[in-house]
């Protein structure tokens, strides 16, 4: 089998096959319709029967003749809507990022448009004393390998609740949830 099989495979057990993820997980549609800007949803857990439960749903929507075969012919037609929603999306984004920058929203984009979206120079001035400063803990005007590392060790240390050396992606809630 070609990696592009197990590639397209993965991507719909995976649920990343937005084509066949109201099919695989119903429930999860409305959920997904509601974006929550303030904080980012938690990822699901991933159980071998859920993962299961997904795969045999795909398959089954794949399988357009019922047969419990898939064919190369229902292969195809399943690659192309997961192709086609890609683009869908990817377009989705696109025209909505050019919307963003349409100021004057005469669906044209100027130079001036264009360039008002990019990056300014900011308007503070670097100053490298001040970080020395900070950082310096010994006070000898430079600022050494371990005082570099310092402050951000210590903040994964303290978000590091097990002490096992391993951010958890419960121990990266609990710290979101702090802020």
């Amino acid at each position: 089998m070609s990696i592009r099989f197990y590639s397209f495979a993965a991507l719909i057990a995976l649920g990343s096959a937005p084509a066949f993820a109201s099919v695989a997980a119903p429930a999860a549609a409305p959920a997904a319709a509601k974006p929550t800007a303030a904080k980012p949803a938690a990822a699901p857990v991933q159980t071998r029967a859920t993962l299961l439960k997904g795969l045999d749903a795909n398959f089954k929507a794949i399988d357009t003749n019922g047969d419990g075969i898939l064919s190369s012919a229902e292969l195809t037609v399943a690659e192309g809507k997961v192709q086609q929603q890609r683009i869908a999306t990817l377009r989705g984004r696109v025209d909505a990022e050019f919307t963003k920058l349409d100021t004057n929203k005469d669906g044209v984009l100027s130079k001036a448009e264009f360039m008002a979206a990019a990056p300014q120079a900011s308007a503070a001035v670097p100053n490298g004393a001040a970080i020395v400063t900070q950082l310096d803990k010994n006070k000898d005007g430079k600022v050494a390998a371990d005082e570099y590392r310092a402050p951000v060790l210590t903040r994964f240390d303290a978000l590091d609740t097990n002490h096992d050396g391993v951010l958890s992606a419960a121990e990266r809630q609990a710290a979101a949830n702090k802020r």
